[in-house]
């Protein structure tokens, strides 16, 4: 079995060697097809394993998670790429491992895809379940929500040893635990504008009394950069002025799930924490600053109507907005863009808008939604090419302005490639 998993780690290493990819899937599939029974040893060696899933958050939840557990000293393990399907939490796993097969780290953070999760726990049993929400993703991978949900209930009923951790703001989650002896920890936001993340209507109930938050943040402030700052109380824990860089509220969210989670793993004071989340940077387009040329660019991933809705709804108290919509359509992104009549476009009405540069494969489709929600364009620039919209975006941009960006994930890679160009040329000529 160490022959097997160190020739997997040699496949990931030339991957990454030559530049073919971020070795993160194939070395992994191939023990997914062939050895399933090696993650199965490898993976009972973490004292505790944490599972994150949902439509939207896990990426934040996942990272700032394991930012708090390795500030603490605590050797974290977590597919940090991204590659939240089955072969790629496995190929995360064999590169911790040692020629030995002895694994380096305490503590397996994963965020996982809804689809993978009940395959996952066959082979991996966790000691923590993280579901942050339940929305509509794209429809050609994933179906309804109930389809969805389904995934991951029948996670839950196979790890029933694993401790709870839901969203009880979003019943289709907070009713995940019915009829289970689970150890369940719900957490929510008590401050009205979570109205503002539009969760779906509650296909599943909690049946029986109203689960008691155990966690929740409270006392709410949303910064003009759209950062925030809130309290966070627990379970016999209190945090107080918790500042938080990625944007809007609908990310505080992630931060409870990820402070409920270490404070079970781990002990932290105010002062700790507080620190800790000082020193957090968002994970790329999450909510990342970039400068270029004295101009700050803040990218916003969007993938579905609800992560769509969210930024939006968050970008219409900005004045005189600079905005730029980029929706790809490749696999990553979902083939049918229908997503984008789901979503609330309508909210941009409100806004006041300077200007919008619409780009990426489906850019006319964004154009013709714009269109329909009656969006009042002042101008109104189309452009496919990613990179040519940037700088189009860019020298409309004064200094000491912001661009917003809101793209697909794979435009958001064509953004980054773009921003890194533009980098790379200003940073020759100096």
């Amino acid at each position: 079995m160490f022959i097997i998993s160190n020739l997997a780690k040699i496949v990931i290493v030339l991957l990454r060697f030559f530049r073919l990819g971020g070795g993160t899937s194939l070395p992994g599939l191939l023990i997914e097809k062939y050895f399933p029974s090696l993650i199965s040893k490898s993976a009972r060696k973490y004292k505790e394993i944490v599972l994150i899933t949902g439509t939207n958050g896990k990426t934040t939840t996942q990272q700032l998670l394991k930012h708090l557990l390795t500030t603490k000293g605590i050797k974290v393990v977590s597919n940090v790429s991204g590659a939240n399907l089955f072969r790629g939490i496995v190929s995360a796993i064999l590169m911790d491992c040692n020629l030995f097969g002895k694994v380096r780290s305490d503590i397996a953070v994963f965020e996982v895809e809804e689809a993978t999760i009940p395959n996952l726990v066959k082979y991996l049993v966790p000691n923590y379940i993280i579901v942050t929400n339940l929305f509509r993703d794209q429809l050609d991978a994933y179906g309804e929500v109930v389809k969805t949900r389904s995934y991951i209930q029948e996670a839950i009923n196979r790890s029933r040893e694993a401790v709870l951790i839901l969203n009880s703001d979003d019943e289709n989650v907070s009713s995940l635990s019915t009829g289970l002896r689970n150890k369940t920890i719900f957490f929510s936001i008590q401050d009205k504008r979570k109205k503002d993340i539009f969760f779906e209507r509650k296909y599943f109930k909690f049946t029986g009394d109203k689960p008691r938050d155990n966690a929740f943040a409270e006392k709410i402030k949303i910064n003009e950069d759209l950062s925030s700052v809130f309290d966070y109380v627990g379970l016999n824990k209190i945090f107080k002025n918790i500042e938080f860089s990625p944007p809007g509220i609908q990310n505080i969210y992630s931060a409870i799930a990820a402070i409920t989670t270490a404070t079970q793993l781990t002990n932290f004071n105010n002062k700790e924490l507080n620190k800790v989340f000082h020193s957090f940077i968002p994970a790329f387009g999450r909510g990342e600053l970039v400068n270029v040329q004295g101009r700050s660019i803040k990218i916003l991933l969007i993938k579905n109507p609800a992560s769509f809705t969210a930024n939006l709804s968050m970008l219409r108290s900005k004045s005189a907005l600079k905005l730029m919509i980029v929706i790809n359509d490749e696999i990553a992104d979902g083939r049918d863009v229908s997503w984008l009549w789901d979503s609330k476009v309508e909210l941009l009405s409100e806004a006041d808008i300077s200007w919008i540069t619409v780009s990426g494969k489906r850019a006319n489709d964004m154009l013709l939604r714009l269109k329909y929600a009656e969006v009042a364009l002042l101008s109104a620039d189309v452009e496919s090419n990613i990179a040519e919209a940037l700088s189009m975006s860019l020298a409309r941009l004064k200094e000491g302005e912001t661009l917003y960006i809101l793209p697909t994930y794979t435009a958001m890679l064509g953004v980054r490639k773009a921003i890194g160009n533009i980098t790379k040329i200003r940073e020759f000529w100096k």
